[in-house]
């Protein structure tokens, strides 16, 4: 009976362990807290980034921060050339702009960026992508972002900080980035995520696009899923959603949206916290429902 006993134990625990969440936990390096925050305000070397709307930043924002807004990634005299470029390139800014905007807010190699927004829309991780994609690690968002910031009862400003301009030397790491080319030569061996709503996904909401739907094969995953009522929701729930979606760390992941930044790059900044290797699809929708010859899905994976 105790031989028994043991075997249906170590049997239960086998069971038990094969069905269980793997406990990755956020890596760290990538969030700070509003006490970090707060303690660090001092500090030289030190460039907070205002991810958040141009009005957003003029009314209030955190003390000496420097306002980068997402409409300076997307100036519509020239997206014909944006377009063309994250065709080509698989992201969404050329180096040459991302030199100016960096060097205009005094990033140079030595400074240390905080960056945050708000809970509306993940716009610090265009951010982060961006220095990551051109070569600047020390990068990292505030978790919570600026309502949290505020419910702490921290000091805020409307005061606009002088920035001494800097030399922000782009140096660009093309792995970071898929394609429409290189996403179609590799897509058998990489899992493909949606990180758009669903409306999207399936197409009753094309966005301005040409063809609503998403890119064959996609699975869905709205970036609020993994937001939570912050930056990111705990590690746990995090991987429990993403294990039940099917998306694992044996494969690359490649996460895109509608344009290319954004919750794309939510989605490639959140599974880089987990150690997972991921990429952003930086022509994204767009880039893929104008080429007509590509095919757009409408139906739900594993509906």
């Amino acid at each position: 009976m105790l031989i028994l006993f043991f075997i249906f134990a170590i049997l239960a625990g086998c069971v038990e362990k094969s069905g269980s969440v793997p406990s990755t936990e956020l890596l760290p390096g990538f969030l700070v807290t509003t006490e970090d925050l707060s303690a660090a305000l001092s500090q030289k070397n030190i460039v907070i980034v205002d991810a958040r709307a141009a009005e957003d930043f003029q009314k209030m924002h955190i003390p000496n921060a420097v306002n980068i807004s997402k409409t300076q990634f997307r100036e519509y005299r020239a997206l014909k050339d944006i377009l063309n470029y994250k065709k080509d390139n698989g992201f969404f800014i050329p180096p040459e702009t991302a030199e100016k905007i960096f060097s205009n807010a005094g990033i140079d190699a030595g400074a240390r960026v905080i960056v945050y927004d708000s809970a509306v829309f993940p716009d610090a991780s265009i951010i982060w992508a961006l220095l990551k994609y051109y070569g600047h690690d020390n990068v990292q968002v505030l978790k919570g972002g600026f309502e949290k910031w505020i419910a702490d009862g921290r000091e805020v400003s409307s005061r606009l900080a002088k920035m001494q301009k800097k030399t922000f030397i782009p140096k660009p790491r093309p792995e970071m980035v898929a394609s429409r080319e290189w996403l179609l030569k590799n897509r058998r061996d990489v899992i493909v995520l949606d990180m758009r709503s669903f409306d999207e996904y399936v197409g009753v909401n094309p966005a301005g696009n040409p063809r609503g739907g998403h890119l064959p094969g996609a699975i869905s995953m709205d970036w609020t899923h993994l937001a939570g009522a912050e930056t990111v929701k705990s590690s746990a729930e995090i991987q429990k959603i993403l294990k039940e979606a099917g998306i694992t760390k044996d494969k690359e992941i490649v996460a895109y949206c509608n344009i290319g930044f954004g919750r794309s790059t939510y989605g490639m900044m959140v599974l880089s916290m987990l150690g997972y290797k991921a990429r952003v699809y930086g022509g994204s929708f767009e880039d893929w429902s104008n080429a007509e010859e590509l095919q757009v899905a409408t139906t739900k994976i594993g509906s």
